[in-house]
Parts: structure tokens; sequence; C-alpha cells
């Protein structure tokens, strides 16, 4: 998976994931599904062309949830959906997996708050290592780091203390759930733990 800045106009999105899920359950194809939000206004959007440049990124998060995984987010529990939206994020793009599992998971081992500076640290870190992040304007990574704060305030894995840090929890998720992401999805279950994920 490539670095991309393609997640500055992500939203949380939970109940449009819900919207697609559902008519994917109904074997409906990609073209249906967006006839059929378009159509009713689903996304309870303003226009057509804002249903459009929030379906794809929506469909990606929603496709990125295995069939098992899609039927539990529609009768899941508050939790249990908050978590399987944050897989759908870290699923679809690299710099907040990335971001996850080399900044949260360590923050949560050491048993350090989380700096509003680490997000900028993380970035910098990134740009040595990539051209493509190294030539993003400061403009961008302000939305990217806008981004990734929501995501993991909405999943309640990080929670703030003051204007510059914040706590940083696991995810508490029902046990059905639970057992089943500890069998097979590891970055699922990492979540109950904040631990390295062991993918096998």
């Amino acid at each position: 998976m490539e670095y991309s800045a393609g997640f500055t106009k992500e939203k949380w999105s939970e109940n449009d994931i819900a919207i697609v899920i559902e008519l994917l359950q109904k074997d409906k194809s990609k073209n249906q599904i967006i006839e059929e939000v378009i159509e009713s206004n689903l996304f309870q959007l303003r226009s057509p062309v804002s249903i459009k440049n929030r379906f794809n990124m929506v469909y990606n998060r929603a496709t990125a949830l295995n069939n098992e995984m899609q039927k539990h987010f529609l009768q899941a529990n508050d939790y249990d959906r908050k978590a399987l939206t944050l897989y759908s994020f870290l699923q679809a793009y690299r710099i907040p997996l990335e971001f996850y599992l080399e900044i949260i998971i360590y923050k949560y081992e050491q048993q350090e708050p989380l700096y509003r500076n680490d997000f900028q640290y993380f970035f910098e870190g990134k740009a040595n290592i990539s051209d493509k992040v190294s030539h993003w304007r400061l403009e961008t990574i302000k939305r990217l780091i806008s981004t990734l704060m929501l995501f993991f305030r909405e999943s309640k894995m990080i929670e703030k203390i003051d204007q510059t840090k914040y706590h940083v929890n696991p995810i508490h998720i029902s046990q059905t759930l639970k057992t089943y992401a500890e069998r097979s999805i590891p970055l699922l279950y990492s979540f109950t733990v904040l631990e390295k994920v062991n993918e096998r």
C-alpha cells in the first residue's frame, strides 16, 4: 500500500458504512448501491456530486470488512461498531495504520500520554524515508493530523486530557467479536490489548 494523503476528506461515516453494508448484504453491485444512495439521498448530503465524492471512500471502507464483520457491524453494539469503523479506516490507508502500530501501541506500552507533537514527529519521520511524504504541504499535513485525531478520538482509543495531550486506551468490544478477532483478525484484536500485531 502506497503512502497517500487521500484521507484528508475522510469522515467518521459510521452510519454511511452501515447503509452500504446493508446493500452489500443484499448482493447489490457497486453501481446499484451508488444509484440507490443517490436516488434516496441515503447519506443525507446536499447534492449528487457530494454523495459521489463521499461514496467511494465509504464503499472502500465497507468492503475492507469481510462478510462476517459486515454482518456483525449491522447488529453490533456501539463499541463494536466503533472498533470496526476504525478498522475499516486503518485497512484503507497506510499512514493511519502505521501511526497506530508505531505510535499508539508504543505510547500505551510505555504508559505515556500521546502528545499533539507526536503527530508532527511521526510525519517528520515519514518525510525522512519517503519522497512522497516529504513533498506534502504543511497544510496537507495539518489536515491529515486532524483526520487522525478525529478517528482515534471517535473510536475512544484516545481521550483528551488537556490541550496538548491524550490518554491512550484499548477499545472494549463484545466477547463475540473479541473471540472472532483473536482467531481471525489480528489487527482488530490488537485494539483490545494495544499490543504489537502478530499477523499469522
